[in-house]
């Protein structure tokens, strides 16, 4: 079996089509799925911060922001600090720091918390993509180099019933002694 994915060919991540599952919905509306029922002004504050810096406007849907902005915003900022300013009712103040990004920050609080509500909130972001690994393949990669006519076992299994009766009858003219 694949050791990174033990063998499932796939892995759970945050899918970032879950975190802007409406492209053309304004920035302001909800665009970011996981913060967009928040009652919290820190989400809009946050987004207000990014715009300023990466000169968008938060009237823009997502699909018309430059490159840039929407990296940042699902991957964060790097080493790039950009200046937020907080007003919560009581107490305002502004702070330059670098943004975690949307799918860092799920992925951190996912395996921070003990909460079993926090937990399924953000699982609805996540989805099974396949292994970087293995490709989905499911197996070890000294496994996969091994290979017969050019294709490795997980793609001759693939192959259709038909397709593989005519892989399998065409196959003994493409071995070599090797």
């Amino acid at each position: 079996a694949c050791p990174v994915c033990d063998g499932l060919g796939t892995k759970q991540a945050i899918d970032p089509d879950l975190v802007v599952p409406d492209a053309t919905v304004p920035m302001q509306s909800g665009a970011i799925a996981p913060w967009a029922k928040s009652t919290s002004p820190y989400y809009l504050q946050t987004l207000e911060g990014l715009a300023r810096h990466f000169r968008f406007k938060l009237s823009q849907s997502w699909d018309a922001l430059p490159e840039r902005a929407r990296q940042a915003i699902l991957y964060g900022t790097g080493e790039e600090k950009v200046a937020f300013v907080y007003d919560d009712g009581l107490r305002s103040y502004e702070t330059s720091k670098v943004f975690e990004g949307v799918i860092p920050n799920l992925e951190r609080r996912w395996k921070e918390t003990d909460s079993q509500w926090v937990r399924e909130e953000i699982g609805r972001f996540f989805s099974g993509v396949p292994c970087e690994a293995c490709h989905g393949a499911r197996l070890k990669p000294e496994a996969l180099a091994v290979k017969i006519a050019g294709l490795h076992i997980a793609e001759a299994a693939e192959k259709s019933i038909r397709a593989a009766g005519d892989w399998f009858a065409a196959l003994p003219s493409q071995l070599t002694k090797r």
